[in-house]
């Protein structure tokens, strides 16, 4: 798996649909920074029922939007036509998401237990269970992680060296106060776009 080619590729699909992707992150962030807030409101007058209402509704938050966000930039890196309102389109996979993210969630902490690196590894397995839900609505959360894990076969170390190819950039958005975040979000997640449909062109060889 060529990680320059992919990055490439997620810079060509971004040409000219930046704005309509900052748009994305900073709606999305604003949706899910209001539970986030209001947990941490909790936390330092140290009011846990009110810690826990923000945690949950940042998590339905997130669980709105998250199959919104991935189809946005999906349909991106295919080249589709495609507005940030595609974000609010795939409420109706609020299910899959709490499922997938609970089910993943309980794996990875099992396979942690036997050392970190078990667990890091079953994480990335799973990587690619929200797109397939996404792509299959019609499949239930546990099909989508088996099917995550048959595609990742062979390719859990691409993924992780092209995640990590990115850490720099992530460092120095630190230093930007975060600003720049709102070009590197969809970079990188065009890039895993990318990445996900090279695995599909790979397993329909």
């Amino acid at each position: 798996m060529d990680r320059i080619k992919l990055k490439q590729k997620a810079k060509d699909s971004l040409q000219g649909k930046y704005g309509e992707a900052i748009l994305v992150v900073l709606i999305s962030g604003l949706i899910t920074g209001v539970g986030s807030g209001i947990s941490e409101f909790g936390i330092q007058f140290e009011n846990p029922f009110i810690a826990l209402f923000g945690e949950l509704l940042s998590f339905v938050a997130s669980g709105l939007i998250t199959f919104g966000s991935l189809s946005f930039y999906l349909k991106l890196a295919r080249g589709e036509e495609v507005e940030f309102s595609e974000l609010f389109k795939k409420t109706n996979l609020f299910i899959p998401y709490i499922l997938i993210s609970l089910l993943t969630g309980i794996f990875t902490i099992l396979w942690s237990f036997l050392f970190i690196i078990p667990g890091i590894i079953a994480a990335i397995s799973y990587s690619q269970a929200m797109l397939i839900a996404l792509e299959n609505p019609e499949i239930d959360a546990m099909e989508a992680i088996k099917k995550s894990k048959e595609l990742m076969n062979g390719h859990k170390m691409d993924y992780f060296v092209l995640n990590l190819s990115f850490i720099g950039w992530i460092i120095l958005g630190i230093f930007t106060c975060g600003i720049l975040y709102f070009w590197l979000i969809p970079y990188i997640s065009v890039t895993q776009m990318h990445f996900y449909d090279a695995l599909l062109e790979e397993k329909n060889k």
